[in-house]
């Protein structure tokens, strides 16, 4: 493929991630300090002297991440989201390279598809982040652009092995996914590489499990944030978000608990605030599970329907039900500007969304169904049960998943091509190749 007019489009991105930054003074805090913090950790290679709070619901993937650009970056954030921002770009046209030599996407699809993609707000504005989302989605789109060459060359195993491991080891969830990413490996006979691949699995999760027991007593290959991930989207507070631990976020009886837990070691704390919260959601379950089923389709339209960057729900205090899309237009506290900027991102984020769902339509109608089809479904499948049943749902989590669906997007605009300027569009791009 003629790369020059990627090149152009990926500069772009990268100026897009920049000003992005400046016009809103994007910081490093909260979740991004804490990634920071835990990467100092590693790169010190003081091992046996780890903080028991900081590592207590971190998932040390991204961190990891941070400690090898550290050199290159110092941490600065501007630095850290043009890597991030590089690395993305690498993945999606690694993908798009993929699927264009196998015949799936020809070249006027991919230039399209690559725009699409790196010019939506969810991929630009969360490359600027110092989170770990963007990354998993480099990772995913990696192992899909993987499944898609059939592993023809060496290299490519290797980038599957090495991004599978890194994305579990980013977010432990998405071990949930490794069933659906070992599907293809076994449809294929490829049973040398699903060896690999699991045996490379299971030394990653044991190391972590060995750095847990140093810090906390007990091994355990996971972190322990999945009580309180489960506590927030599962409680009797009926909206289906986590919140900062307050007065109104537990029952008298379980504050007190809590708080007198928080008294103890860092390493106890961590170990027995995780078991209180999983305590917790079970006991919400038992105490009315039939208003923890109608919680499910709300978080599943927080996970969904929401853009990335919009998490209102976390620092509320008060706990409603519904989407609350109304306090983004005519809450007090807002600048003039703000229902503006909210009305906006919304409008080209569901606008996405609806070029997405026909797209895919489209695609099925004219070009079938093909194998990485099923696999881009079944990892909707996942995503979408993990955020609205066992976890909370929150627009930030569909990112990694949100470039892969946005190829989608292509066939609508193709369709719209088709049907108003009769392919002029598409022609005049493949004659460029």
């Amino acid at each position: 493929m003629n790369k020059k007019y990627f090149y152009i489009i990926a500069s772009l991105h990268l100026l897009l991630v920049i000003s992005d930054m400046i016009i809103y003074d994007y910081q490093q805090i909260s979740d991004a300090l804490r990634y920071v913090l835990v990467a100092n950790e590693f790169i010190s290679l003081n091992f046996t002297n780890l903080d028991p709070t900081i590592h207590c619901i971190t998932a040390p993937g991204y961190p990891l991440f941070l400690a090898i650009l550290k050199p290159f970056t110092q941490h600065n954030k501007y630095i850290i989201a043009l890597f991030q921002s590089a690395l993305y770009i690498f993945a999606l046209y690694f993908l798009l390279n993929s699927l264009y030599k196998k015949g799936y996407l020809n070249y006027s699809a991919c230039i399209i598809s690559f725009a699409i993609v790196l010019f939506s707000p969810e991929i630009f504005q969360t490359n600027e982040s110092t989170l770990s989302e963007t990354l998993c989605g480099s990772f995913i789109l990696v192992i899909c652009g993987c499944l898609v060459t059939g592993f023809d060359k060496r290299i490519n195993q290797i980038l599957f092995i090495f991004s599978t491991c890194f994305l579990i080891l980013s977010k432990f969830e998405y071990f949930l996914f490794l069933p659906v990413i070992l599907i293809p490996l076994i449809n294929k006979k490829s049973y040398k590489l699903l060896s690999v691949t699991l045996l490379s699995v299971g030394v990653i999760l044991s190391i972590n499990g060995f750095k847990n027991l140093m810090i906390y007593k007990k091994f355990n290959p996971f972190s322990y944030g999945s009580g309180g991930v489960i506590y927030g989207g599962n409680n009797l507070n009926g909206d289906g978000s986590w919140h900062k631990p307050s007065t109104n976020y537990f029952d008298v009886e379980k504050l007190a608990q809590y708080q007198l837990i928080a008294k103890l070691t860092p390493e106890c704390t961590c170990v027995k605030h995780d078991s209180l919260f999983k305590y917790m959601a079970a006991n919400a379950w038992k105490t009315d599970g039939v208003k923890q089923l109608k919680i499910i389709p709300l978080k599943f339209l927080k996970l969904w329907a929401i853009p990335a960057t919009f998490d209102f729900y976390s620092t509320q205090t008060e706990f409603k039900k519904g989407l609350q899309l109304g306090s983004l237009f005519t809450s007090n506290s807002l600048p003039w500007y703000a229902k503006y900027k909210h009305g906006f991102y919304f409008a080209i984020y569901w606008g996405y969304c609806v070029l997405i769902l026909f797209g895919f339509y489209f695609k099925i109608k004219i070009n079938k169904i093909h194998f990485h089809d099923y696999f881009i479904l079944l990892l909707f499948m996942i995503v979408s049960i993990m955020y609205s049943v066992p976890f909370y749902g929150l627009g930030r989590f569909h990112v990694p998943i949100f470039g892969l669906l946005a190829i989608y997007a292509v066939f609508s605009v193709k369709y719209l091509d088709n049907r108003f300027l009769k392919n002029k569009l598409f022609n005049k791009l493949d004659s460029l190749n």
